[in-house]
């Protein structure tokens, strides 16, 4: 037993050395205080509120406060009084692990705990909750109002999402632009059932005039939505929702990384939430998919709770907007972005129309991560041959090192060096199951985000992904969180696709697979691993778009195409490019299964079968989503897949597009360079693509 407190004693003063370095205003105490530093259980470990609540709940105590520091290994918990801390830490320190850990906690006394940041204690300006709304009889008749079968019948539209099942009455809420076709309205509106509701919210001043378009969304234990903000050009300045069923607790957001500002609003049973200027356009929202919630002074008992989710069922009440909105603000605002319109003679997208967090997020969250996750299958059929530099850096890791792939799609530079620990993590959920079904250590998670501890592995490795950030600044914190995870002396290989597809008169892998190029090179026939699938899936033929979504390709230049309604101009495939942001097409086919014939084909040439392998995946941030199963994976006609892809004409492929930042040479490095302690060791020119091989100094 002496030998289990030796332990616990040299492991809690590591950790009261790591606190004193970062808030030296906390003091340890050796008499028992009201507050217990936690040194192993914080964010960058995985523990969140839950977690902790249900750790010291069985310590047979009550909680309350936990505080969890942005970025670090530890928390703390407040308590009533000295004897309820002194029970919870004889009982835990040392000897209960936190759950989902494999190591007990190790706890201490100190005088007092951080201050709350004052951005998490006032809630985004517009936002309130009214709490009991509508009577239990109304909540009851509302739980019952909607039929859940897998027949949608003729009242609503409605579909399974791989969150959360959903039906829309008026206008239908597209999830992938958060938007509604005003030109398209419902041939039902609002149920009469909900007339009484309707108004008394006009009535109360929570809206001005009643709503036109109802979302109701039915949420299991476990299931959530990812952060979202409603586009301006659709609705008017006020979104409700209505609970029924289960409380749970909703995340706004604003911003992004360590200057992003979170708060957390509890939405119990039978509550009015009215998002209202600022909580409306600026913040995101959204509820993060867990089985639990951490509630503080729930029915009027004081201290945290952790309440189990029930199934919640809530109504969305929305006012379309006639017209465009005026309030000309081009940092949040679609209807100010997209009256900005595109200068061909700038070749790019207004800086500001993708700059702003939001906008990128949305950005990214229509463009790249759903699209991944309705293509995967067909992706990692064309995806599946290293390409040599990078496997040459992987291969040179030395024995026992541990090396992460951020962004590692269906794995393909797993697994070749069997003297190493190798890890990777993705965005898409589908392509994180193709690499579970190859054995491969891999889990789901975004590059902004890594769920892994400071300074863990010897090498990172992140081909193809950070082009798919919409802006700089994300951009840059990617490569920070790359940085962050190394140990000093660790080095990092960044992929990036390049702007310049041609250097001197040789031309790009990706532009050879033009015939007209090739014909012009003389090269004959270029066969790549990918040359069958992309040249047919990635056509930019205009003719690929569907007329049924009222979309229509306008001829911006002989590289370039436009697609009304879209937030960048598509790109033309096996044609240089003419801007560095734009949407780049992909043509779904069926799961392609590659014969022997097929492969042998591909072993011919080494050099030209790596030639455009890496340049489509993602492993992009949307906050606290945990994907579960994706409807529609290969393009049928679910909302899931309708909002991607520019087709749903019988007979032809479903055409997605994907969002691209192309970089211009030195652009990597430069990127690089802002970041202290992160020095470019190696930078170079690889068929179509800029790279650089980087080393954490401090």
């Amino acid at each position: 037993m002496s030998g289990k407190r030796d332990k616990a004693q040299k492991k809690i003063a590591r950790c009261l050395a790591i606190l004193q370095r970062d808030l030296p205003d906390i003091q340890p105490s050796e008499t028992p205080t009201k507050f217990l530093f936690i040194g192993n259980a914080g964010l960058t470990t995985n523990a969140d509120e839950s977690s902790l609540v249900e750790l010291i709940t069985r310590t047979g105590t009550s909680l309350e406060a936990i505080m969890l520091i942005p970025g670090k290994q530890y928390s703390f918990a407040c308590f009533a009084s000295e004897d309820q801390a002194k029970q919870a830490f004889e009982s835990a320190h040392g000897q209960m692990d936190s759950p989902g850990a494999s190591s007990p906690v190790y706890m201490a006394y100190v005088d007092k705990v951080p201050p709350k940041p004052a951005e998490q204690l006032t809630p985004p300006p517009g936002l309130q909750i009214v709490e009991n709304f509508i009577s239990e009889d109304e909540e009851n008749m509302l739980m019952n109002l909607i039929d859940w079968g897998e027949k949608l019948g003729d009242k609503a539209e409605g579909s399974l999402l791989k969150h959360r099942q959903v039906r829309h009455f008026g206008y239908e809420f597209k999830y992938g632009s958060n938007s509604v076709d005003k030109d398209n309205p419902l041939p039902f509106g609002i149920p009469e059932a909900l007339n009484g509701i309707v108004r008394r919210i006009v009535e109360q001043g929570w809206m001005p005039v009643p709503p036109d378009q109802l979302t109701v969304n039915k949420y299991l234990p476990g299931q959530g939505i990812p952060p979202h903000v409603d586009t301006h050009r659709s609705f008017t300045d006020e979104i409700l929702s209505l609970s029924t069923g289960g409380g749970v607790i909703m995340d706004f957001r604003l911003g992004v990384s360590e200057k992003q500002q979170h708060h957390t609003m509890y939405l119990p049973s039978r509550s009015l939430c009215v998002m209202a200027g600022p909580a409306r356009y600026e913040w995101t929202h959204g509820i993060c998919p867990r089985m639990t919630d951490v509630v503080s002074g729930k029915n009027g008992i004081a201290g945290l709770h952790l309440c189990p989710r029930q199934e919640r069922i809530s109504f969305t009440f929305r006012k379309v907007r006639e017209g465009e909105c005026s309030c000309g603000n081009r940092r949040v605002c679609d209807s100010a972005i997209q009256n900005s319109g595109y200068d061909p003679n700038k070749g790019a997208a207004s800086s500001d129309s993708i700059s702003d967090d939001i906008q990128a997020m949305r950005l990214e969250q229509q463009h790249v991560l759903q699209v991944y996750d309705q293509i995967a299958g067909h992706f990692s059929a064309t995806r599946y041959k290293p390409w040599p530099n990078v496997l040459e850096f992987v291969n040179s890791l030395p024995l026992g090192a541990a090396l992460l792939d951020v962004g590692c799609g269906n794995g393909k530079y797993l697994g070749h060096n069997e003297k190493i620990f190798q890890m990777g993590c993705d965005t898409s959920y589908e392509l994180v199951k193709i690499c579970n079904t190859r054995g491969f250590e891999v889990l789901t998670s975004n590059c902004l985000q890594l769920p892994f501890r400071d300074a863990t592995f010897d090498a990172v490795i992140c081909i193809a992904v950070i082009h798919h950030l919409a802006s700089e600044e994300r951009r840059l914190a990617s490569l920070k969180e790359m940085a962050r995870v190394l140990r000093i002396g660790g080095q990092g290989l960044v992929y990036v696709w390049a702007m310049e597809q041609q250097r001197g008169k040789k031309k790009s892998a990706y532009l050879k697979q033009n015939k007209a190029n090739r014909k012009d090179e003389g090269h004959g026939e270029y066969v790549g691993a990918n040359a069958t699938n992309d040249t047919d899936t990635e056509s930019g033929k205009s003719d690929s778009f569907s007329s049924g979504l009222k979309k229509q390709v306008m001829q911006e230049s002989p590289k370039s195409q436009v697609l009304q309604d879209a937030p960048l101009p598509v790109h033309v495939n096996r044609t240089e490019f003419v801007q560095q942001d734009m949407l780049v097409p992909w043509k779904l086919k069926p799961q392609i299964k590659k014969d022997t014939k097929e492969k042998g084909k591909n072993k011919k040439s080494d050099s030209s079968s790596n030639s455009i392998s890496d340049n489509d995946k993602s492993s992009i941030v949307c906050d606290n989503q945990q994907p579960k199963q994706v409807e529609s994976k290969h393009g049928n006609s679910s909302t899931a897949a309708s909002v991607l892809c520019d087709t749903t004409v019988e007979g032809q492929e479903p055409v997605f597009h994907r969002y691209y930042h192309v970089f211009k040479q030195g652009e990597l490095e430069a990127l690089c360079g802002k970041l202290e302690g992160l020095k470019v060791v190696k930078s170079y020119y690889d068929e179509g693509n800029w790279c650089v091989i980087f080393e954490k100094s401090a």
